[in-house]
Order: structure tokens, then C-alpha cells, then sequence
């Protein structure tokens, strides 16, 4: 919502939304989201704070742009994610040529500042995510809770901002390493992989799509990810055959050709490896209870 905005959200954007949750804190509450929303700056965005009263973790989605720091200033691009604490100077400003497009969250309470201290976010630097499709899905579904009337909203927007932070944890790095050759075909490959994965047959072909060797591409999956690719794959293929199997009166057989597995024990060997019950109890269980 761009209308009665907070006295501290810029007036430099051509369009904006935004959700309200608790402007005025109480400083015992372990865990308050304040507020928090998406803006698309103007060519002439520029914030300088000597400070700022909560904090805030921001997301470029598009654009580009400066940030400085804690004395440094960095180039902002598409997927990188920063932290500010409250009192924290800071100055934000986009290339004109190429406005941003950002996301924010800002909170405040004891047990955030915690979690923040414990994950990669202390170090105080803009890092760059390998999962930025799934960070601005948080985002986004922050902003869309946060706009839902509800008893439980301001909890609901507490454990995704958690999910948040803990994701990020999990996916960014640090300046160095994704300049680095090596994290840039990672992070193509990945991205690949999971924008196409119905259509990729096998590791291999996922190599031979992605222009790499199939013994580099396994390599590149144990530097930097908690997963190898044949299991990212697996896991991408049997998430889409569950959402098939719980929603549409499919067969099994039918549901394993779609994501890409011709033999039929194949698809049952893995669903129950990656679920750990076989396709036909889960289409037992998620038809049983739909009805």
C-alpha cells in the first residue's frame, strides 16, 4: 500500500508497497516486525542516515546501485542482501541509468539481534545470494501476510522474517568469493537446474546444458552447496510430482512420465527416498484428508 506512509520510508520512489505492523515497539518484545515493503526507486534515489531506529535487512531484486557501510562503499546488484543495525550511518543510492528495485524488512527486539549475530549477517558486509528467487519469495510473502488481517500476522511475519535471515544463512556469500569464476558457474548452473529441471533427463544433461563437465559441476555442488546435483534435481522433480499427486486425480505412473521418469519403480525408489513413504500412500493420504 503507497498510501499513509511512515514518516522515515522515502518519498523517492515511482512506485512502492508496503505493510505496518508495529511502528511504536515495546523494547522488551523479543521479536517485533515493524514493517516492511518493495519500492522501485526513481533515477534521483538517494538516503543518507546517521542512523536509523531499527533494523533492517534489504534485497535487490533489479537495478543497481552504491552502498555504503561502515566507512566502505560497494556496487549493489541483482541479488545481493545487506544488513543495518539501529544507529548504524549508512548511505543507499541508485545508478540512474538503472533505478533499483528493492525490498526492506525492519524490526527490532532481543532475539533477532541474537539470530542476526549468529549467521553471516554479523560481519556487517552486503553479501550475495546463490537462492535469490527464494529470498524475494520471503519477501514477497512477507509483505503479503503483512497486508492479511489476521490474529496470528504479526507471528506469522516474525517466523518468515526467521526463514529469511536463516536462508540467507544458508545461500550468501561474501564479495570475494562470488566474484570468483568458479561461484558465477555455480550459481548459472543452479539457476538453470532449477528453472529447467523437468526437462533435464539426467546429471549429465544437466552438465551438457550448462556447458561444464559433469565431474566439475559435482565439484562446484560440494564447495558450495549442502546438496549434490543429482539431489537437487531429485528433490526439484519430486516436489512437482507431489504437488501433482496431491491436487490432481493423476496416476502414478502418469505423475512419474510428467516429471521426466519413464520407469515407474525408478520414480517410486526415489519419491520414497527424497519423502520417505512410496507415491501410493502419499496419494492415499493427500486425497483421504482433501476429501
Amino acid at each position: 500500500m503507497t498510501d499513509n506512509r511512515a514518516d522515515f520510508i522515502s518519498t523517492q520512489v515511482s512506485s512502492g508497497e508496503y505493510y505496518y505492523l508495529n511502528l511504536t515497539p515495546n523494547k522488551h518484545d523479543p521479536e517485533t516486525v515493524v514493517c516492511g515493503g518493495r519500492e522501485q526507486c526513481t533515477p534521483e534515489y538517494r538516503i543518507e542516515r546517521s542512523g536509523f531506529k531499527f533494523s533492517s535487512i534489504e534485497f535487490v531484486a533489479a537495478g543497481r546501485g552504491r552502498l555504503t557501510l561502515h566507512g566502505s562503499t560497494v556496487e549493489l546488484r541483482p541479488g545481493m542482501i545487506f544488513y543495518y543495525g539501529p544507529r548504524t550511518p549508512h548511505i543507499i543510492e541508485t545508478d540512474p541509468e538503472f533505478p533499483l528495485l528493492k525490498h526492506f524488512v525492519s524490526f527490532t527486539g532481543s532475539a533477532l539481534t541474537r539470530l542476526i549475530q549468529e549467521t553471516v549477517f554479523h560481519r556487517g558486509i552486503p553479501l550475495h545470494a546463490s537462492r535469490p528467487f527464494r529470498l524475494r519469495s520471503i519477501f514477497e510473502n512477507l509483505m503479503t501476510t503483512g497486508n492479511t488481517p489476521s490474529r496470528n500476522r504479526n507471528t506469522l511475519c516474525a517466523l518468515l522474517l526467521r526463514q529469511l535471515i536463516l536462508l540467507a544463512d544458508d545461500t550468501a556469500t561474501d564479495a570475494a568469493t562470488a566474484a570468483s569464476a568458479s561461484w558465477q558457474t555455480y550459481l548459472r548452473c543452479r539457476q538453470y537446474m532449477e528453472r529447467n529441471y523437468l526437462e533435464i533427463e539426467s546429471v549429465h544433461d544437466a552438465a551438457q546444458r550448462c556447458h561444464v563437465d559433469q565431474a566439475y559441476l559435482a565439484r562446484l555442488f560440494k564447495r558450495f552447496a549442502e546438496e549434490t546435483p543429482l539431489q537437487l534435481l531429485n528433490r526439484l522433480k519430486m516436489n512437482r510430482a507431489a504437488e501433482l499427486l496431491g491436487n490432481h486425480d493423476m496416476l502414478v505412473k502418469e505423475v512419474g512420465e510428467a516429471v521426466g521418469f519413464v520407469d515407474p519403480y525408478h520414480f517410486s525408489r526415489v519419491f520414497k527416498r527424497v519423502f520417505g513413504i512410496p507415491p501410493e500412500t502419499f496419494t492415499r493420504v493427500t486425497r483421504r484428508s482433501g476429501q
